[in-house]
């Protein structure tokens, strides 16, 4: 037996542990490494490739077909169907990792690829029975507004009358939905209260989501998801609007973007707070394709809508009872994950960029809701218990874990080599690379007339310091 480094007998599960950290220095998770230097953390990752094979066989088909027949992509689709699972799950069923920590399923997703990737398409097709359920609520609470009106009609005019009291006024039906688009964020603190189970915020274009952080106060609107998100009570006292008190909020968030729209996303600002680190990346070597000119069995996704529609039918009120389904980790399942946690944790500390330990802190947490989430879908494909966790959901869920860690880094890569030349369209980008290191402005603009770019473009991209130093009269330098 070794030893370890005080003197005393170190047990083989440990040293293999130490193993497995020492040979994940270098490299951390699904193909990204992460090694300090003086200057800071230098970061380098290959598109990490999406364990598929963490579904139940039956979705694995499933998943494959619509790949090869719908272009959807299997990453996306399966990152779509981590989210729509924990969208109709909610608050039903959470699991408990010790007396006083009782974790949920709050997925923050993004998207990312080029227009014609199929990651929007995926993303809708999954939430369908979501969309159906919501569509049948609202058909209902119509009917149910329209008999309310009456009702109220004649309330008033038998309280003129003195026939009836305040106490009689009847109760405005309420539409209890679970998709939401575009919302402020006190609206959607409303839609959460009318549905304690659980809301989900997709929006086709997270530049949108954006948006509505820029249309209030950006600070609160951050601190607010961040609240959510760590399942905190949700507090909202706006003048006029009543107070709103959420004592355990799920909100999912799941959309796209492209590239280009990332670094909006990444703004350092988003990473102070940890905003950022909450966010689960499915980024892809995706390229759009052209359609299939085959017609397709409308069936591909049926095993998909009867998961959801059982997870949909998890009983979460009954009545004015809240009775949420409370799961327990199996003893191996806890020390597999405990396990790796350390692993993980070992390879935070030896990493220097704090950016990087936040992303490393959520990635742990989000490992226990994966693993949460998988068990409630094994469940749904009769291949699992819904009263505890299995150690084969949560080998599932370390694998999504290493994705989405392995992900993120990706994206903070994609960051940190930015250049202010990727802002550029591709006609500026052309003419700087042409133009050599040091050229007097004639010569440059000689050089972009090659080009067909007006002079007085050139005029003004030549005096953008950014890209350009002035040495003497008409003689210039790059910058970059």
């Amino acid at each position: 037996m070794s030893e370890a480094s005080d003197g005393t007998a170190m047990p083989q599960a440990a040293r293999l542990r130490d193993a497995r950290v020492k040979n994940s220095v270098q490299q951390t998770g699904n193909g990204a490494e992460c090694y300090g230097t003086d200057a800071g953390e230098v970061i380098k990752s290959a598109a990490p490739v999406f364990p598929l094979e963490v579904f139940p066989e039956t979705l694995q088909g499933m998943m494959r077909e619509a790949d090869e027949r719908l272009n959807y992509g299997i990453a996306f689709t399966g990152c779509s169907m981590l989210l729509a699972a924990a969208s109709a799950i909610g608050n039903s069923c959470m699991v408990k990792m010790n007396p006083d920590w009782l974790e949920g399923v709050t997925l923050w997703m993004v998207l990312v690829g080029d227009p014609g990737t199929g990651k929007g398409h995926a993303l809708k097709r999954v939430l369908k029975e979501i969309e159906l359920q919501d569509a049948a609520r609202y058909k209902v609470w119509m009917e149910d507004m329209k008999r309310y009106k009456r009702a109220l009609a004649k309330f008033e005019k038998d309280k003129k009358k003195e026939l009836v009291s305040d106490g009689d006024e009847p109760e405005m039906p309420v539409f209890k939905k679970t998709i939401l688009s575009d919302v402020t964020p006190e609206k959607m603190g409303r839609v959460h209260a009318d549905n304690l189970r659980g809301i989900c915020l997709h929006v086709d274009e997270l530049a949108g989501w954006l948006q509505t952080f820029n249309r209030y106060n950006a600070s609160n609107a951050q601190k607010n998801y961040n609240t959510t998100w760590s399942r905190s009570p949700l507090i909202n006292d706006r003048v006029g609007a009543g107070s709103i008190r959420i004592e355990v909020p799920c909100i999912m968030v799941g959309g796209t973007i492209q590239p280009k729209i990332l670094p909006d996303l990444m703004a350092e600002s988003r990473g102070d707070d940890g905003f950022t680190h909450r966010l689960l990346f499915c980024f892809p070597d995706a390229e759009a394709k052209p359609w299939n000119r085959e017609d397709y069995d409308r069936s591909i996704f049926s095993r998909w809508d009867s998961v959801m529609r059982t997870l949909l039918a998890l009983p979460y009120e009954v009545g004015d009872v809240v009775l949420p389904q409370v799961l327990t980790f199996r003893p191996d399942a806890k020390g597999l994950l405990h396990d790796w946690q350390g692993i993980l944790t070992k390879e935070a500390n030896l990493c220097r960029s704090g950016y990087t330990k936040g992303v490393y802190a959520k990635i742990g947490q989000y490992a226990i809701r994966l693993s949460l989430i998988m068990q409630m879908v094994r469940y749904a494909c009769k291949e699992g218990s819904k009263e505890d966790i299995s150690i084969e959901s949560v080998n599932s869920a370390i694998k999504l874990a290493e994705y989405f860690k392995a992900s993120h880094l990706q994206i903070y890569e994609e960051m940190e080599s930015r250049s202010p030349l990727d802002d550029l369209p591709d006609d500026k980008i052309t003419l700087y690379h042409a133009l050599p290191e040091q050229f007097k402005k004639s010569d440059g603009k000689a050089i972009a007339t090659t080009m067909r770019m007006a002079s007085r473009t050139f005029d003004r991209f030549v005096g953008n310091k950014t890209f350009f130093r002035k040495k003497l009269w008409g003689e210039y330098e790059k910058q970059l």
